[in-house]
């Protein structure tokens, strides 16, 4: 069937294709979108070889950052931020792991499995399509004809790909965890852990007591602890390199062809034709595009000046002549303005708030090709006198600008120019002096020279210094909570009653009526070692020895043990094996793929991306 459609060269009456365009945004730093990311690397990450571009990843970035902001009024801080981004890539990690795996089995999706799931199993994102809705509810008979229909082959064949590699994935999947099995004893255990629960009375000493107000640190603590335990922070190899570098920035003719587009399509919209399906179509800010260039309402002063300037001049109804930002040409179309009352960002307390609510069409201005051939040709000049003069040399007599990436470690990123693979095998392959060919990427034309090599070895302070203190800290509150604990139960040992050898050292005593096995129980988590002592309590008033968990220190005491009801359980037992094999199948395909990864060659530049900006 596919076959036959990618063959079809007909107009493609479905236009909303909604669940891949809108994913396709990419954080490209205008106003309009919250952050600026990954600006100096080439690629997001380097899988087995395979690089994943930028791109890739801020697709799943985007989709889960626009999923957590719809569910919250507030710009995220900064720590979801970093949560979000650290989710996206091991989505993208696993993804390629599993299409690699995939690939080595031989593994093949036919076009009746693709036809066969479409047809069976819409997809939620397909049946959330416009096309597909009626009243505002999915139509399956609507989505069976547009299945049917020659003229939507476009849109099946744009379908196609993401549901063969899906198909694909379950494939895999479905090998890895089909030796999957469950006892009847541990249906039976599973059954117990999930309706036996306690009643715990237990004393805390948690972390967040010693870090809310820390003991500053004394002058050499650090370095001490860094000389005690300097085998912990060993380093690799490192490499430095000068670069000569020209940025792919756009010159006056790139500008004037940009303006030349926007401009037309200013004169289209005067024309007549209808501005959102001008945006659609042809702006180039995908965050906005998808739904018509519209940006909402926002406040003076969130978008570039240029912009903000212009918008906060016009009329309800106005269309703005093409304006220049650092971003391109923007052509703004206003909706009007309104005074609100809210609690601006930045700030506690409400205040009027002027906002305008405006669309816009923007056409970036694109590097082009003549622009990139004389940067070449100017880098080529340069390479040919540094060999003859020297670099540096070179680079004053031709006014090239020279920078100093900082020591990177192979397979890392580089300053100024990310994971770039022909600078990083030339670092470490190349004698000190040595200078390279001239190179591209996404946003650079370069020369590159190793400036030094330093060998692995074991770190400094200066180098370590971040982590030591990290590592101290962590050590020191440690300490800290299993003292305080030891010295409780210490006080209990001697028959001090436990609620008062708590309160003696500035803790108190909780109850918790539901202490089930395996549960969250709020303070103390979901830790093993917790639950264990809990449940290895027999008898009520008996009382554990102290217990170290992820987050502190406890001493548990058992205040009640309820006798079970077992009664039900050949009522929800097959649910309960269903369960248990859910979650065997969830280990042992957790296991497998944590082989792969420790297997695997990972160079993760989103997490050095953030180490930089944590820096900065």
């Amino acid at each position: 069937m596919f076959e036959t459609l990618r063959k079809m060269i007909v107009p493609i009456i479905i236009t909303v294709l909604v669940l891949f365009v809108a994913m396709i945004v990419l954080e490209w730093g205008f106003g309009f979108s919250r952050r600026q990311e990954y600006v100096d690397t080439s690629v997001a990450a380097v899988i087995n070889g395979q690089q994943v571009p930028w791109e890739a990843y801020n697709r799943v970035y985007q989709s889960l950052y626009q999923n957590e902001a719809g569910q919250s009024d507030q710009e995220l801080p900064d720590t979801k931020v970093r949560e979000i981004q650290q989710s996206a890539f091991r989505q993208v990690l696993h993804d390629h792991l599993l299409m690699q795996e995939a690939a080595k089995y031989n593994f093949a999706v036919t076009d009746d499995e693709i036809y066969a799931f479409l047809r069976y199993y819409p997809p939620q994102e397909l049946q959330q399509l416009p096309y597909f809705l009626t009243d505002g509810k999915f139509d399956y008979q609507k989505y069976f004809n547009a299945m049917a229909d020659p003229q939507a082959a476009g849109f099946w064949a744009s379908v196609e790909p993401f549901i063969r590699e899906t198909l694909l994935k379950q494939k895999m999947q479905e090998m890895v965890v089909v030796t999957a099995h469950v006892t009847e004893q541990e249906v039976r255990d599973y059954y117990l852990s999930q309706n036996e629960k306690l009643k715990i009375g237990a004393v805390i000493v948690g972390f967040d007591r010693f870090t809310r107000d820390p003991e500053p640190l004394k002058e050499g603590e650090l370095e001490a602890y860094f000389n005690e335990h300097r085998q912990e922070y060993p380093m690799d190899e490192r490499a430095a390199l000068n670069i000569a570098l020209i940025e792919k920035k756009p010159e006056p003719s790139d500008w004037e062809r940009s303006f030349t587009k926007a401009k037309s399509l200013y004169d289209s919209v005067l024309a007549g034709a209808d501005f959102s399906e001008i945006a659609r179509q042809y702006s180039d800010d995908p965050g906005s595009a998808q739904s018509g260039g519209d940006l909402g309402w926002f406040p003076r002063g969130q978008m570039v000046p240029e912009f903000d300037r212009q918008v906060f001049s016009m009329k309800e109804g106005d269309i703005s002549q093409p304006i220049r930002s650092q971003f391109g040409w923007h052509v703004i179309k206003a909706h009007g303005v309104k005074d609100e009352m809210e609690v601006p960002r930045g700030k506690t307390e409400m205040e009027l708030v002027h906002k305008a609510h405006a669309s816009h069409i923007l056409v970036k201005a694109e590097v082009g090709q003549e622009t990139i051939d004389k940067a070449f040709r100017r880098l080529e000049e340069f390479q040919s006198a540094a060999k003859e003069r020297g670099f540096l040399k070179a680079a004053e007599d031709l006014e090239i600008p020279i920078r100093k990436a900082a020591p990177f470690f192979k397979g890392r990123n580089i300053q100024y120019i990310g994971n770039d693979p022909n600078a990083g095998a030339f670092a470490f392959e190349a004698k000190v002096d040595a200078i390279s060919d001239v190179w591209e990427n996404p946003s650079a034309v370069f020369v590159v020279q190793v400036a030094e090599r330093l060998p692995a070895g074991l770190a400094t302070f200066e180098e370590a210094e971040q982590k030591v203190e990290k590592d101290f800290l962590v050590k020191r509150v440690t300490g800290l909570c299993r003292d305080t604990i030891n010295a409780i139960y210490a006080e209990i040992q001697k028959g001090i009653e436990i609620k008062k050898a708590a309160e003696a050292h500035g803790e108190t005593y909780e109850i918790f009526e539901d202490f089930n096995r395996g549960g969250f129980v709020k303070g103390l988590g979901r830790d093993p070692a917790l639950h264990g002592a809990a449940f290895a309590l027999k008898q009520p008033g008996q009382i554990s020895q102290p217990v170290e968990f992820d987050q502190g220190a406890a001493v548990l005491q058992l205040l009640e043990r309820p006798s079970l009801d077992v009664s039900d359980f050949n009522a929800v037992r097959d649910s309960l094996y269903q369960a248990v094999l859910n979650v065997k199948r969830q280990e042992l395909y957790g296991r497998w793929f944590d082989n792969l990864v420790k297997n695997a060659q990972i160079v993760n530049n989103v997490e050095k991306t953030q180490e930089e900006g944590q820096a900065l």
